[in-house]
């Protein structure tokens, strides 16, 4: 029961919020429902008229005994007046309580009932009614038949009217602004989440979510939850970093021994096959060591950024690449490079591609694409080849470190699965993106966009 309590509680919890809202609106709209049924009820309001008003009841039955010296009927007579005047005439006659009236809209019943409950007054008055204002009676005598006077006119602006308008007006205006706060109290942290969770995607592990967590709602406890997951990344990412900055300097002692041993079993005329072996493992062991060091500083490195046009900084990458791929026998095209300056990191991004397109042409049976166009904002790179390609699953992964889509393959070709993850880690340092897309034709297709401005 006690739990139940608390998860109300507007202070603590978001439910208690919501619920706390829901019954303020709810109380206030029937509020509001009640008072514009006292505005609209049918009680009416008697007054007594001005002495304007009085005068047009003098006026109107001067005109009434004009008309009846012309013989006119009574109903002729208060239809004119009707129209010459801002007032609908109504006539009862005393003795048989008929209605007599001009032009205008039917009479209501309950309008009819109070004009006969008060044809006896001795005195005019006033009767306000919603939408309508009745003056009267006033006694005079047609054709030798005692009559009284009612006038009539629209109430359309009345003080009740009025206060309707001004108290919808700021029900709307309190019902938007109490909504609008309420939505910018859930709306605000959720935005601070969201752009936490962008920076964290980019690499800054560091990124936490300060004001929200502080709050003492679900919001905040989903707050205070994210910062755990953040803290514990950023601790399992400095391990796997530190993890391998260690592999690398343990492993170079060791290899160093291995290379000076390699040397001395070479003066003393030892197997030249065997050490041809010794010696292969051992270049490749410094090749894997190497491609751990410049993972590692890659990660943690703070790159200098330079402007230099693209055919500059591509000119010289693919040179190299049509010339390995015109050694074994494959085509490389390379779309016209684009003269526009790009801010980058020139040997993190050219090394970066290197990596990229070394394995397209390794892999690709017959020839490479290279495609690179830009845009006001961005510069991108395709590079296609024409190779077994890989499923999406194996393209998604293929950027983790000592990830290996073919193990065969790629010990055939020494690669222990880190080119595309310092590619990666690259162009992350220049808040881009590398992606691995499969060819529906067969093949590979690896894109590259990076910010022109390196930011």
């Amino acid at each position: 029961m006690m739990f139940q309590l608390n998860t109300l509680n507007p202070a603590r919890r978001l439910m208690g919020r919501l619920f706390l809202w829901f019954w303020i609106t709810f109380i206030l709209t029937g509020l509001l429902a009640l008072w514009l049924g006292s505005v609209f009820s049918e009680d009416v309001e008697i007054g007594t008229p001005s002495e304007k008003e009085i005068r047009a009841l003098d006026v109107a039955v001067k005109r009434i005994g004009l008309g009846e010296k012309k013989n006119l009927p009574l109903p002729l007579i208060l239809e004119r007046g009707s129209r010459q005047s801002r007032y609908m005439l109504f006539a009862i006659n005393l003795e048989s309580k008929d209605i007599l009236r001009g032009a205008g809209p039917p009479m209501r019943p309950q309008d009819r009932k109070d004009l006969l409950q008060v044809a006896t007054q001795q005195v005019p008055i006033s009767l306000k009614r919603r939408g309508l204002k009745i003056l009267g009676p006033k006694p005079f005598v047609f054709q030798q038949v005692e009559y009284v006077l009612f006038m009539a006119t629209p109430n359309r602006s009345t003080d009740h009217e009025k206060s309707l308008f001004w108290v919808i007006g700021l029900a709307i205006i309190m019902t938007v602004a109490l909504s609008y706060l309420f939505a910018k109290s859930l709306v605000k942290p959720i935005h601070q989440l969201q752009e936490t969770s962008r920076r964290l995607a980019k690499g800054d592990w560091q990124a936490r979510v300060s004001a929200t967590a502080y709050r003492r709602d679900e919001l905040g406890e989903l707050a205070r939850d994210f910062n755990t997951m953040a803290e514990q990344l950023e601790s399992m990412w400095n391990g796997q970093k530190r993890l391998l900055a260690d592999i690398s300097h343990e492993l170079r002692s060791p290899l160093a021994r291995l290379q000076m041993a390699l040397g001395i079993a070479y003066q003393q005329e030892v197997d030249p096959a065997t050490l041809t072996r010794i010696e292969r493992e051992a270049e490749r062991m410094e090749a894997l060591i190497n491609q751990l060091l410049q993972l590692t500083r890659a990660e943690a490195a703070s790159p200098q950024m330079s402007s230099i046009s693209l055919s500059g900084l591509l000119e010289n990458v693919f040179a190299d690449a049509h010339f390995e791929a015109s050694n074994v026998n494959k085509h490389f095209y390379v779309n016209p490079l684009p003269s526009e300056l790009v801010k980058v990191n020139e040997t993190l991004i050219c090394s970066a591609i290197e990596n990229v397109v070394r394995n397209a042409i390794r892999y690709s049976y017959t020839e490479v694409k290279v495609v690179v166009t830009t845009t006001p904002t961005q510069w991108q790179l395709e590079i296609m080849d024409d190779g077994p390609g890989l499923s999406e699953k194996e393209c998604e992964a293929i950027f983790t470190p000592f990830y290996r889509a073919s193990l065969a393959r790629e010990r055939e070709s020494g690669g222990v699965g880190l080119g595309l993850a310092i590619a990666k880690a690259s162009v992350d340092l220049h808040h881009g993106t590398i992606q691995a897309t499969p060819i529906k034709s067969g093949g590979l297709k690896i894109t590259f966009r990076l910010p022109r401005d390196g930011r």
